[in-house]
């Protein structure tokens, strides 16, 4: 017989085998296909952030350039002012190429509905350092230089789509813009890709269309205005690539120098006492901190796996006690050793190659929701695929798990047994669990399922205080809508007369219940300002917004000592400013805050600033592990038209409807934004009320998997013990006595894995601490009552076997004999 049809003969043996136990090859391939199929999806998140290299020039050699910039005793980090990174940009030593980056948001005039799109300003070699795939045309010119306007610009597939109908003749087409350059507008010279992810360090990869940074107006080609060096912004920044052989300590060494050979021009400019930069790897600045994120996401589909293992393992104790005759027919006919843990083998082997195959499928599925919920949340999201790693890995733990698995069969059989298998009715060839195995497994698993559980409990515990800690502002039914008029040159009165105007026009209109003046803080991003008190000391950076005297009652944010804003504040009369409760407190440690009112503070425009007013914190979902409730409330001088809107409930305003309405008071206002504060809000949220989600279905299925391992071990253990206890109950012992012996046997264990779970997750939660605050935290209620779930499902798990045993009378067994 050839090796061939050998192999043929024992697939089609070892298949049969399997098709004569239905449930268990069920319970084996459902177990592990769900628990694989999550861990692959988690591995295919790790090998995007730790393996699987960045689609770009050469990643080990880019790097990113930002700031750090010191005010007397206190520094920023991550801000970069134009005169900073154009004055690196030109004189470097180090870079071999480099471009500047900035994000921004364009209103295209030209376009049906005047959309506004998030926008970058970015140099001709960010296309070729970030490998950008075209549809059509091509990128900027690198010839030109940031003295040269230049008017092309470049859209992404997105937005060719959308506004233009995939029009294939769409080069060489005209888009305005909103105070853009010149009135011819710029030219449309390429198309890219809508597979391409730009940075996700630029405003999560939102990007419509790319502008070459000389068209850039916050800096360039502005006569009657430059920007000063405290005019930062967190999106600027600078990527290079090294020249071969120029390590990060010699980047920073260069542009130290570069910077301080022009110290005369920002020393003391604002109050700068220094300027640093800040060199950082490009890979490092893309990912942030959520490698962090994947590797606890890591973590716990590991342990999950851990247990269905152990559940498995469960099922292969039963199928060994089921096969153990069929085995002694094969030894009886001269089978060898070898060749019955081939026949297991190649059975696990099926098993296995079911499972991942199915664990294979269900991962394409997984990731493809994964990217539906995680798409501009988490970086690199449109990298995560199953590819040729994550295949040779499956292919290894299915080689690996079949051979546990057979080791585990072949530990149960007595082979030297076998042979008498025939003439002692089936006894002997069997090895039956000893106790300290099952103990073993049963501590094990609940080890592994407290602590999954804790670490579950915990992020959920940070995710619950994010959505439960009070905003200090209403956002039902409120809208922003901000607008203004192109070249506008009244004065800031006759803005203000201007403002008062539409504010009454939208106060009149139906379906609206109040309307105020500002900005609405509850935005993805946030503004800050530092202050300078008298003596010249500066403070930290503060989250602050302009709005206007009926603000606070309008959003419902509680003024705890002083007053509003004045209308002379909004007129540009007075200077006056509110802080929250937190600033106060910082600007007054061991005082009472109140006395913060009525002191002055350089603050913007280097104006001197009173404090009339403390309000309560205002607590952003986002950066509230940064700023702690802190806020500054400016007066917002209405040099655009913002207005915080309160519709009646019910209604649901459209930024097409605000303008149709105010359009009767002047023809040329032009919508900048116009956003939902409850949909805004709920933005913010998303994250964290999926984490809840997804955590509660991670504990759950822990619990459930955990459960089943114990109660599976049980009832293996208690059905070959089972004329023990037939033996016991006849000799008289009560189930008090049984229940007490498995006491000893389940509970002990349970208890021991419980407590050792308990005690890592503590002494881990407490020695890392400073690095995991940002994701969880111990709430002990939680915790308290997700350790008492978890205890009581396990101590039902344990005695369920027992109870079933007794019901079933075992003594019966005794007559069966």
């Amino acid at each position: 017989m050839s090796r061939l049809t050998k192999t043929r003969s024992q697939l089609r043996l070892a298949w049969a085998s399997l098709m004569n136990a239905p449930g268990f090859v069920a319970a084996v391939v459902a177990t592990l296909a769900l628990t694989l199929a999550t861990l692959f999806v988690v591995l295919s998140l790790v090998n995007s952030y730790f393996l699987k290299p960045l689609d770009v020039f050469d990643e080990s050699r880019m790097v990113v350039v930002e700031q750090q910039t010191t005010y007397q005793e206190n520094s920023s980090s991550g801000f970069q002012s134009y005169q900073s990174i154009v004055h690196w940009l030109k004189n470097n030593q180090s870079f071999e190429q480099t471009f500047m980056i900035n994000a921004a948001e364009q209103v295209f005039s030209n376009l049906d509905g005047q959309p506004k799109e998030d926008v970058l300003y970015v140099g001709a070699e960010y296309f070729e350092l970030l490998n950008t795939p075209f549809l059509l045309g091509q990128g900027f010119n690198k010839g030109k230089t940031l003295e040269e306007i230049d008017d092309s610009v470049i859209i992404s597939e997105n937005f060719w789509q959308e506004h233009f109908d995939s029009d294939p003749n769409v080069i060489g087409k005209t888009l305005k813009t909103v105070g853009g350059i010149g009135n011819s507008g710029y030219t449309i010279t390429g198309v890219v890709a809508g597979h391409f992810s730009p940075p996700y360090m630029i405003k999560a990869g939102s990007v419509e269309a790319w502008f070459p940074t000389s068209s850039d107006r916050r800096f360039f080609h502005t006569d009657d205005w430059q920007s000063p060096w405290t005019n930062t912004f967190g999106n600027l920044k600078l990527i290079a690539v090294l020249k071969p052989g120029v390590t990060n300590e010699q980047v920073k060494t260069d542009l130290k120098a570069q910077i301080d050979s022009i110290k005369s021009e920002w020393l003391d400019n604002g109050g700068i006492t220094d300027i640093n930069p800040v060199v950082t790897p490009y890979r490092e600045v893309e990912l942030g901190n959520n490698d962090q994120l994947s590797l606890m996401m890591l973590a716990g589909a590991l342990g999950l796996l851990v247990i269905a293992v152990l559940n498995v393992s469960t099922l292969f104790f039963s199928r060994a006690l089921a096969q153990h005759k069929t085995l002694a027919l094969q030894a009886v006919l001269g089978a060898k050793r070898k060749t019955l843990f081939n026949s297991i083998l190649l059975q696990s082997l099926i098993l296995m190659s079911i499972s991942v195959s199915i664990a294979l499928f269900l991962s394409v599925w997984g990731i493809r929701l994964f990217k539906v919920l995680a798409e501009g949340r988490l970086p690199l999201v449109n990298s995560i695929a199953v590819d040729t790693n994550l295949v040779l890995v499956a292919i290894v733990m299915c080689i690996a798990l079949a051979y546990i698995f057979s080791i585990i069969t072949a530990y149960l059989i007595n082979y030297k047994t076998l042979n008498q298998q025939m003439q002692n009715s089936g006894k002997g060839g069997i090895s039956q669990v000893s106790g300290r195995t099952v103990r073993l497994l049963i501590g094990v698993q609940m080890f592994v399922a407290a602590l999954l559980v804790s670490f579950s409990v915990m992020v959920v515990s940070k995710s619950l205080e994010t959505i439960n800690r009070p905003l200090g502002s209403d956002t039902e039914n409120l809208f922003f809508a901000q607008l203004f008029q192109p070249n506008n040159n009244s004065s800031l009165d006759e803005r203000y007369v201007n403002a008062k105007k539409y504010q009454k026009i939208l106060q009149d209109s139906e379906g609206i219940k109040g309307v105020a003046l500002g900005h609405s803080p509850i935005t993805a991003r946030q503004t800050a300002n530092s202050l300078t008190d008298v003596e010249g000391n500066s403070t930290i950076f503060f989250p602050s917004q302009g709005v206007g005297v009926e603000y606070f009652d309008l959003v419902n944010t509680k003024i705890l000592a002083g007053r509003t804003f004045s209308e002379q504040a909004v007129r540009g009369e007075t200077n006056e400013m509110l802080v929250s409760l937190s600033v106060a407190k910082w600007l007054l440690p061991n005082q009472d805050h109140t006395n913060i009112i009525g002191q002055s503070y350089r603050g913007l425009q280097d104006k001197m600033y009173e404090i009339i007013g403390i309000t309560e914190d205002f607590n952003h979902p986002k950066y509230y592990d940064e700023s702690f409730g802190r806020h500054i409330w400016w007066p917002a001088q209405p040099w655009s038209y913002m207005f915080i809107i309160e519709a009646e409930p019910g209604v649901k305003l459209t930024g097409k409807q605000v303008l149709n309405i105010l359009s009767g008071a002047s023809t040329n206002l032009t919508l900048w934004q116009f956003k939902d504060s409850q949909q805004e809000y709920d933005n913010l949220l998303y994250m964290s009320r999926l984490t809840v989600v997804l955590c509660c279905t991670l504990a759950l299925f822990t619990l459930l998997l955990a459960a089943i391992g114990i109660f599976g071990v049980l009832s293996y253990n208690l059905g070959l013990r089972r004329y023990e206890f037939g033996i016991r109950m006849a000799l008289g012992a009560k189930k008090a006595r049984l229940f007490k012996l498995m006491s000893k046997e389940a509970v002990l264990p349970v208890l021991i894995g419980f407590i050792l779970a308990l005690s890592v997750m503590i002494a881990g939660y407490h020695s890392l601490q400073e690095q995991l605050v940002s994701w969880l935290i111990l709430d002990v209620r939680l915790q308290l009552l997700a350790w008492f779930i978890t205890l009581i499902i396990a101590m039902f798990a344990c005695f369920r076997p027992l109870l079933l045993l007794i019901k079933a009378k075992p003594m019966a067994a005794l007559r069966n004999e």
